[in-house]
């Protein structure tokens, strides 16, 4: 409700939806270890991730399938916001990567293809 714009879009029911479901996710992070909050490829592609997911959502106090759907929630969020950032970021360098690279700064931390290609637009 405090979203602006959104004031008359969301009724109480669907707030508290969004908040029981926030709980569950902020109790399924705080149950990983550091590792595998640092590094969440652990629960996805490792051979123990089964188990994984299994130990996170027994210390959520959830059943399995919620932390599938979490894991599966997070993988579809992470894809958006990849693609997200690939559409902003797609259009070749910018005025302040120019900008940068010319003057000798960092790199721009864009996309691979990006970084690629102001590489060799510095090695001339």
């Amino acid at each position: 409700k405090m979203i602006p714009g959104m004031a008359g879009a969301l009724s109480n029911s669907k707030m508290n939806e969004v908040e029981k479901r926030m709980k569950k996710n902020e109790a399924m992070i705080n149950s990983m270890t550091k590792k595998e909050r640092a590094n969440p490829e652990l629960l996805l592609t490792d051979r123990s991730g089964r188990s994984r997911v299994e130990r996170i959502a027994k210390g959520a106090g959830l059943p399995f399938e919620e932390g599938v759907q979490f894991m599966s929630e997070f993988q579809k969020m992470r894809t958006m916001m990849s693609r997200m950032q690939k559409q902003m970021g797609g259009g070749g360098m910018g005025g302040e990567e120019e900008m940068a690279m010319a003057g000798g700064g960092m790199p721009p931390t864009g996309n691979r293809a990006s970084r690629r290609k102001a590489k060799k637009v510095k090695k001339g």
